[in-house]
């Protein structure tokens, strides 16, 4: 009985070393920290939220980007992936809102120290106030380097081109390339999910899309300190990530 009670406790020990595992929301601790390259003697600042967040004057062309404080262009057209289609003949549209907030630093075209909002009083501009990055001052932009720029072909460098990306703006059909019911559960996976988004009590693939659709937040989470920002412990170790939806 008492080697029973023991093995019982060290398996409930062993399943909460692994819950604790699971990545947490702390962007100081990430790369996404800019105010670590920001030196506020020449223009910087050394508040973190600012790159990306502003209480005040915020850019509400972007509905999936709460208090986003950098200028998005919603007309730009970006080359898709399967010039529209995927294999399983769904429909691959341009990028959301959520992706296209990401994409204003990730195309590799926009300045990464661009914000409407910059820190202090009265220094606003919709169209964008340069904040000191990595040594640029302020009348520098400072864009993704290719290797991190989402909005570049990696092979054609091509700027404004998703084509060798996974697809976003892809509406999730179940049933269509494997994938899983939406109100899968996943939390009890190892995701970190931000939200029931979807209603339906507990969290779910369905809170990772954004109007029905998968987009870079969907796989992705800018303030947690995991590997490649991954929702999901581990990253996508074993096609974890991969397999959590297509479940091939």
């Amino acid at each position: 009985m008492k080697k029973r009670v023991a093995a019982v406790l060290i398996t409930t020990l062993g399943m909460t070393g692994l819950a604790s595992s699971v990545p947490v929301e702390n962007i100081a601790a990430t790369i996404h920290n800019l105010s670590n390259y920001s030196d506020p003697a020449r223009g910087g600042t050394n508040e973190i939220c600012v790159f990306c967040h502003t209480p005040h004057y915020s850019n509400n062309s972007i509905g999936n980007a709460p208090l986003w404080n950098k200028p998005v262009s919603t007309s730009i057209t970006f080359t898709v992936y399967g010039g529209g289609s995927t294999l399983a003949n769904t429909t691959v549209g341009q990028p959301g809102d959520a992706s296209r907030a990401c994409l204003s630093c990730h195309d590799g075209v926009s300045g990464v120290n661009v914000v409407i909002n910059a820190p202090g009083s009265g220094n606003i501009n919709p169209s964008g106030v340069i904040l000191d990055y990595r040594s640029s001052g302020t009348s520098s932009l400072w864009r993704m380097p290719d290797s991190f720029a989402i909005g570049k072909n990696y092979s054609t460098r091509a700027t404004y081109d998703l084509s060798d990306d996974h697809p976003v703006g892809l509406e999730y059909i179940p049933g269509r390339a494997g994938l899983a019911s939406k109100d899968k559960r996943i939390d009890t996976l190892g995701w970190i999910v931000s939200g029931d988004i979807d209603g339906n009590g507990y969290p779910s693939i369905g809170d990772l899309l954004r109007n029905g659709k998968v987009e870079c937040t969907s796989c992705h989470n800018p303030h947690v300190n995991g590997v490649r920002f991954l929702r999901v412990d581990g990253g996508n170790s074993g096609s974890q990530l991969c397999l959590t939806c297509h479940e091939k």
